[in-house]
Order: structure tokens, then sequence, then C-alpha cells
């Protein structure tokens, strides 16, 4: 049986560093390749900040309703596009009611539960687990090639991108490439 988005999401945060993960396009990203490599089907659709899920906001705004999961508000000072894409950051994290739901889970899913659990350890060694902009643009850059369901230049996917209005230098998409490749969601050249 297919793992549900509330157990996703639970797992996903009871096996990120410290059971919470901070911004919400670090979760949306994280999730998107968590759906990609799992093939869990939930919609992703382009949006500002790359692929977005509205059946993830819904999930998380039941878990939040219930207890299950908390998130918690900061405002951040002086907003700038160019050092951050989040006027605010928001931050999720299981209480004791989400630890125990998501250990239960576990154990009933253990094999899904092991899986999510080595792919945040393989987005981790990457070096992208924490960095919600490059998460963010290597979606971006995945979700396009997904689209168009061919092989395609980089600099064909960097114009894909930009009518899109999603901004990505070639150093970014380089970066993005090559994580993509490590985590085999393309084919090395």
């Amino acid at each position: 049986m297919k793992l549900t988005n509330s157990e996703l999401v639970l797992l996903t945060l009871l096996y990120s560093e410290k059971q919470m993960i901070a911004g919400r396009t670090l979760l949306q990203k994280t999730l998107y390749f968590l759906n990609e490599m799992l093939d869990l089907d939930i919609d992703f659709r382009s949006y500002y900040y790359g692929p977005y899920s509205s059946e993830i906001t819904d999930c998380l705004d039941s878990l939040k309703a219930t207890g299950i999961i908390s998130e918690n508000i900061e405002q951040l000072p002086a907003f700038d596009f160019n050092v951050t894409f989040e006027p605010r950051k928001y931050t999720y994290f299981l209480g004791d009611t989400g630890k125990s739901i998501a250990k239960d889970i576990v154990k009933t899913k253990s094999s899904d539960a092991e899986k999510i659990k080595n792919i945040l350890s393989e987005m981790k060694r990457y070096g992208v687990a924490h960095d919600y902009k490059n998460l963010s643009i290597a979606a971006k850059m995945h979700h396009i090639l997904k689209k168009k369901n061919k092989p395609m230049k980089p600099e064909d996917i960097l114009e894909e991108a930009k009518a899109l209005e999603w901004h990505i230098d070639k150093k970014e998409a380089s970066d993005a490439i090559s994580f993509l490749k490590q985590i085999k969601l393309i084919k090395k050249a």
C-alpha cells in the first residue's frame, strides 16, 4: 500500500536533522524529490519557487490543525530576493504526538520508511538537504525535464525556465544537473 501524504510528511520530518525542516520551500522541494524517487504520484505544478503541491499544503494544514506537527513562523529582517526567496521562515517540526505516530508508521511501513531515510541521507551527502535555494533550482530543472519528457541541453532547460519566470544562471544549472545525476534522476552523459 502506498504511503499517504501525511505518512510521507511525518517520516520526512522524523528523518530530518533535529526532526524539523526550516522553510516552506525546502519542505516542498524535499517532498518533491521524495515523490519523484519513490514514484508516489503527488501532483506538483509549476509555481514561483518551482514545483509546488497544493496536496502537500493541505496535508500540512491538517497535520498542524490536529497538533501532530507544529509550525513556527519567524519574520525575516530586510527582505531581499537576492538573499532569500521567503520573507518569513516557516519551521515545521514533530511534537511528541507526531513523533509517536511517525514511529508507528516506521513499524508498519518499514520498507518505505527505510527508503525515505536513505534518500534524505543521500540528499544530505550531496550537500543540498538544507539548501532550499539549490534544491529549488534542481527541482525546477527536473520538473522541466519531466514535463518535456526528452533529453535537453542545459541552455534549452534555461530557456524553458525563463518562460516560467524562473531565474537560473549557468552555474546554478550546472550544479543542479550534477545533483540530479548524483541522485540518479537524470542519466550521466
